[in-house]
């Protein structure tokens, strides 16, 4: 059996990610920036997954509206 790497996020990586995609919006550069332990492809894969449960797009158009 192939050993893979998980893709963990711990809460304070959540916690960086959502601060930083209210403030970069969808910015992968910028969101890599405020997590250099991750990869583009491990942001955007969170990003697509968890953008429902958290209600991402709702917390991003709130956040340009009040820039």
């Amino acid at each position: 059996m192939e050993y893979k790497k998980q893709n963990v996020w711990c809460l304070k990586d959540i916690k960086t990610f959502v601060f930083s995609i209210l403030k970069h919006t969808k910015n992968i550069e910028k969101l890599g920036e405020a997590l250099p332990h991750k990869s583009a492809k491990e942001i955007v894969f969170f990003y697509h997954t968890f953008k429902k449960l958290i209600n991402l797009k709702t917390e991003i158009k709130q956040s340009r509206e009040l820039q």
